[in-house]
């Protein structure tokens, strides 16, 4: 007798295609850092974005320059006539942060922090990653007399899924905001 594992097949949803939509243009924007702790019932809901950012569970940089690599991926060794199996992606997501004379102390505490994920807008779409994330500021200084001295950050993550897209809470990402 011969046995087949049933189970291994997934349910794979329809592809949507609109060809009125708008297209989503690229660039990250801006960038938050979300404390692992802190759960979203409705990411898009601008008053648990207002919550978070109260109780410093949310550092927002509401205005950065930056791009995401969308993943590499991540593979084991197949089985059977399979080559390999796509086990995740390792994530990199880069940003420039022109707010650099008073951010010191906190690019050198973020990147010993194990503690929190990161967000991140395009245009108009919102993307959140799953897990923790490692943070590595440099501020480099170019010689060019003419050019801006900014954080230079690298935010690095592993997951077994695509970062997927949501809209944007209104309001949140188009201002600093300051927690008294």
């Amino acid at each position: 007798m011969i046995y087949y594992p049933s189970g291994c097949d997934v349910l794979v949803p329809a592809h949507l295609c609109d060809p009125c939509e708008a297209k989503e243009k690229a660039r990250v924007s801006g960038i938050a850092f979300i404390r692992t702790s802190f759960e979203f019932v409705d990411p898009t809901d601008p008053l648990e974005w207002q919550t978070g950012l109260n109780a410093e569970d949310i550092i927002l940089i509401p205005e950065v320059l930056g791009s995401f690599d969308g993943g590499s991926e991540v593979e084991s060794a197949g089985y059977g006539r399979q080559s390999t199996n796509l086990t995740g992606y390792n994530f990199v997501l880069n940003f420039k942060d022109p707010n650099y004379k008073q951010n010191g102390d906190y690019y050198n505490a973020l990147k010993n922090s194990r503690a929190f994920k990161v967000a991140f807008v395009t245009s108009s779409q919102l993307h959140i990653s799953d897990d923790a994330v490692s943070v590595i500021p440099k501020n480099p200084i170019t010689e060019n007399l003419t050019d801006d001295v900014v954080w230079d950050v690298t935010v690095k993550w592993a997951g077994p899924d695509l970062v997927t897209p949501g809209d944007i809470p209104a309001g949140i990402f188009g201002e600093c905001f300051t927690v008294a």
